[in-house]
């Protein structure tokens, strides 16, 4: 696989910074979006000074008309992006509790700066893609999906939203017959300063206990196996599996590419009601 220039958003901490380096030793250009320039210019320092390429651009990604400036901006540096990971996502101590106790701005922000920003970038993505009818978009689920997530629910909302959105608008595209692919996955439960000051925090003890024992003593999610994953993604291979959503910790991508006819024709990692 050629080297592609892949967009990552919320990549100046957390999962993104993960990302961002995982898939620059992929021999890829990364392009890192966030709102901290020092935490951009040290990620993008780090990855340079590894051999890796990439570049940086601070972006709200609330803010739809920021959002369309900087990517046309870096359609005009770079001359187009392959790639486009929405991987803003928060979870945000305010919005975990009872649903009925929840300050209803608390839970409304917290959905918003998950869906929201996957469906802005999605926009702004698929727009600059057409040009040259390729490129690829990933979104991140998360906990909520598979399963309810009490005391969560406006993560998991926003989650779950994110998954139908990603088929949804994979099904748009090929009735539009452009050559864009749209997948989700979930990376799991990753060790980082994020998950830390989480499970940490009083509401989460109080409400998501079992999440510090995981955290302490359990098997945590391995940041190589969402790299891999992606990079099997983006190769083409998996082509005939977009619209759906995978799990990192499954490592099952090669399966499912091996057995593509069969995933399609049973429906596997799609959201259904059974009924």
């Amino acid at each position: 696989m050629s080297q592609r220039n892949i967009v990552i958003t919320g990549a100046s901490g957390g999962f993104g910074s993960m990302l961002s380096k995982g898939l620059a030793n992929k021999n890829h250009h990364i392009i890192c979006l966030g709102r901290n320039q020092e935490h951009l210019q040290e990620l993008v320092n780090h990855i340079k000074s590894n051999g890796g390429s990439a570049s940086f651009e601070v972006c709200d990604m609330m803010n739809d008309q920021t959002v369309e400036a900087v990517g046309h901006k870096i359609v005009k540096e770079m001359g187009h992006i392959d790639v486009w990971i929405n991987n803003v996502g928060v979870n945000n101590h305010n919005a975990i509790g009872p649903s009925w106790e929840l300050e209803p701005k608390n839970w409304w922000t917290e959905v918003s700066l998950n869906l929201y920003t996957a469906f802005l970038g999605t926009r702004i993505a698929i727009n600059l893609m057409r040009t040259r009818n390729f490129g690829y978009i990933i979104n991140l689920g998360g906990g909520g999906v598979q399963e309810p997530k009490p005391f969560g629910s406006a993560y998991g909302a926003a989650k779950t939203a994110i998954v139908k959105f990603t088929e949804t608008v994979n099904i748009e595209l090929k009735e539009e017959k452009l050559n864009i692919k749209v997948f989700a996955f979930n990376p799991g439960f990753i060790k980082n300063k994020r998950t830390e000051t989480l499970i940490k925090s009083d509401v989460a003890r109080k409400y998501m206990p079992k999440l510090e024992q995981v955290f302490k003593y359990g098997v945590m999610s391995k940041p190589e196996d969402s790299i891999s994953l992606i990079n099997t993604l983006i190769s083409g291979s998996a082509d005939e599996l977009s619209g759906r959503y995978f799990f990192s910790d499954d490592q099952n991508i090669d399966e499912a590419v091996a057995n593509k006819k069969s995933f399609i024709d049973e429906g596997k990692n799609l959201l259904r009601v059974k009924l």
